[in-house]
C-alpha cells in the first residue's frame, strides 16, 4: 500500500497533487497553461518546505493495486512523530485508505512510545472528521490550521 517515493515517480506525483490541488482550490476553469503553471510553482515549493522543515522524513505514494493514488510525507525523528503531509487522490477518499494508514502509524508509534503531531487545514471538515475518528485532539492552532496530537 506504500512505497517510498523514487525519482522516476516525479510525473506520477506531479499529476496526483494537479488533481488534489486544483479540487480543493476549484481551479477548473482556470486557463490550463496558468493551472499548471501556480500548481507546478506549489508543488515544487510544497516539496522544498517539507524537505527543509523534516529532512528525516520519508516520502512514500499510496498505492492502490499498484496504482498511485496519493502520497504521505512522516518524520519519525523526534520524540512525536510528525505526519507531516497525507493525500488521496478525491475518487479513492472514503475507503479507509487513510484511516488504515494512520492506525497503522498508531499502532507502531504506541509500541515505540511516541505521539503523533500533525496539522490540518481549519476549512478541511473532511480530514478533521477522520483525525477526530482516529482520536487526534486540537493542541493548538493558527488562524488557518488546527495542531493535531494523538498519544496512545
Amino acid at each position: 500500500m506504500l512505497r517510498t517515493v523514487r525519482p522516476e515517480d516525479e510525473a506520477a506525483l506531479f499529476a496526483l497533487f494537479a488533481a488534489i490541488r486544483s479540487e480543493e482550490l476549484a481551479m477548473a476553469g482556470w486557463d490550463a497553461a496558468l493551472r499548471d503553471l501556480v500548481l507546478r510553482q506549489q508543488f515544487d515549493a510544497q516539496r522544498r518546505g517539507h524537505r527543509a522543515q523534516y529532512p528525516a522524513a520519508s516520502e512514500q505514494l499510496i498505492l492502490f493495486a499498484d496504482r498511485p493514488i496519493g502520497w504521505m510525507v512522516f518524520d519519525r525523528s523526534g520524540s512525536t512523530w510528525h505526519c507531516v503531509d497525507i493525500a488521496i487522490a478525491p475518487e479513492f477518499r472514503r475507503r479507509k485508505i487513510a484511516t488504515d494508514i494512520l492506525r497503522s502509524l498508531q499502532d507502531e508509534a504506541a509500541a515505540s512510545s511516541r505521539a503523533i503531531g500533525l496539522m490540518v487545514l481549519r476549512s478541511n471538515a473532511a480530514a478533521r472528521a477522520l483525525y477526530d475518528g482516529l482520536g487526534f485532539r486540537p493542541s493548538g492552532g493558527t488562524g488557518t490550521h488546527w495542531f493535531m496530537e494523538w498519544r496512545a
